[in-house]
Parts: C-alpha cells; structure tokens; sequence
C-alpha cells in the first residue's frame, strides 16, 4: 500500500528559492537603475530652470556678459559674443553633459 506524499521535496523547495532569488535581484536592478534615472532628471530640470533664468536675465539686461553658476553638483557657464550668440552649457559633478543652449539676446 502506497502512503500519499504531502509536503515538497528539497530539490523542489532549492528550485523555488532560486527562481524567487532571481526574480529579488531583477526587482532590484531595475529599482538601481530607477534611482540613477531620478536623481539625472532631477539635476536635467534644475539645470534647465537655472538655465532659463540666466537666459532671461541676459535677454533683460542693458550689457549681456559671460558668467558661470554653480549649485549643487552641477555647474553652468555661458558666454556671450559680440554679437548676441549666447552658448550656455551644464556639466554634472564628473564632467558629464546635462544641457546645451545656444541662441541669441539682444544687445543694446
């Protein structure tokens, strides 16, 4: 007479632990790569709001000149030419290219 088997066996229950351990590392990997993507944004769009307040002043002011900025980890310069091209760049704390403008103020 054969007794029914209750209960999993441990090469049953090793499958499912490694099946559950990859699946935790995924979860993880994407929530790393989650955490890098928000902390770039939010450098891109304080960046981009500095960006176009430098840009306006420049727009209003009686002499437009060149400068740099610098806040947080991420740092700003612009320059002005003769003639009223402005090229403004950001830079995130290991040289890396946030954001690149290039247009033309006024001059008065």
């Amino acid at each position: 007479m054969m007794m029914s088997r209750r209960g999993f066996t441990l090469i049953e229950v090793v499958v499912a632990l490694l099946v559950l351990e990859m699946a935790v590392v995924g979860v993880l990997g994407t929530m790393a790569l989650a955490a890098r993507t928000l902390h770039r944004a939010e450098r891109l769009e304080a960046a981009t709001g500095r960006a176009e307040a430098v840009l306006d002043s420049l727009r209003r002011g009686a002499s437009p000149a060149s400068g740099m900025d610098a806040f947080d980890d991420v740092s700003m310069a612009w320059t002005v030419d003769t003639v009223g091209r402005v090229e403004l760049e950001a830079v995130d704390e290991r040289g890396g290219l946030l954001l690149a403008v290039r247009t033309r103020v006024p001059l008065r």
